[in-house]
């Protein structure tokens, strides 16, 4: 059986509510080697493409479309947008 790996502790809290600060990525924005996003948010319908660190799930993706107002949640990094705007909260 596999265990589960979240922790709810205050780091956790603090990255769900944006307290490591959120970077503006747009139209041919290339986030630094170093940068780390618990969440990508789409202010406008976004194509980019992505590595996660994540376990499990979507762990890289080119022209990957995120609609207007919705998020993604994950540990991402080289995020590059081809069109649109995302809002990147940084991850601790």
């Amino acid at each position: 059986m596999k265990k589960n790996k979240i922790k709810y502790d205050e780091v956790t809290n603090e990255q769900s509510f944006g307290a490591y600060g959120f970077i503006d990525i747009v139209n041919g924005t290339t986030t630094l080697a170093d940068d780390r996003f618990a969440v990508l948010q789409a202010e406008a319908d976004t194509t980019f493409s992505f590595e996660n660190e994540a376990e499990n799930g979507t762990l890289s993706a080119s022209n990957y479309v995120l609609l207007k107002g919705t998020s993604r949640y994950g540990y991402f990094k080289n995020v590059v947008v081809a069109s649109g705007k995302l809002v990147g909260y940084y991850a601790k």
